[in-house]
């Protein structure tokens, strides 16, 4: 917002200037070529994090102050109301190592289930041969139809 770069050597400066290159990004007034710049600054950048040049990068360009102040406090607001920094989610392979044992535990269950099912069938067959346990088949034929 003012005219002449901070001087990144001064500690009072360099709070100012990292603040206003921190609301400006959360405000999202930073242009998408100067992100793309910046990120390829970044990515580039073998060591630590290039905070001087990245800082220049963005105060070098221009910002409305009202335009900014707005955007600024509506992103302090959805900041708030978010709970703060969003925390990444459980990745991909941890939800598909979930997701199948989901299933093998699912699977395994209805195979005890089939297992149980056909064992009291088949006792049922056997103590009382008077019951005829193949007429529920005839019996969902008709209700389905074949």
């Amino acid at each position: 917002m003012s005219d002449n770069p901070p001087d990144l050597t001064e500690a009072d400066d360099t709070i100012r200037a990292i603040g206003e290159v921190s609301l400006r990004l959360m405000a999202g007034t930073v242009s998408k070529p100067k992100m793309a710049q910046l990120r390829v600054t970044v990515e580039q950048s073998d060591a630590e994090f290039p905070w001087q040049s990245v800082t220049q990068s963005v105060l070098s360009e221009e910002v409305e102050s009202q335009r900014l102040v707005q955007q600024g406090l509506a992103a302090q607001r959805d900041w708030i109301l978010r709970g703060g920094r969003t925390a990444k989610g459980p990745s991909v392979g941890y939800r598909a190592k979930g997701f199948v044992a989901r299933l093998t535990a699912q699977l395994i269950f209805a195979t005890i289930f089939t297992v149980v099912i056909l064992v009291t069938l088949l006792l049922l067959n056997y103590k009382m041969p008077e019951l005829d346990i193949y007429r529920i088949t005839a019996w969902l034929q008709g209700l389905f139809g074949s």
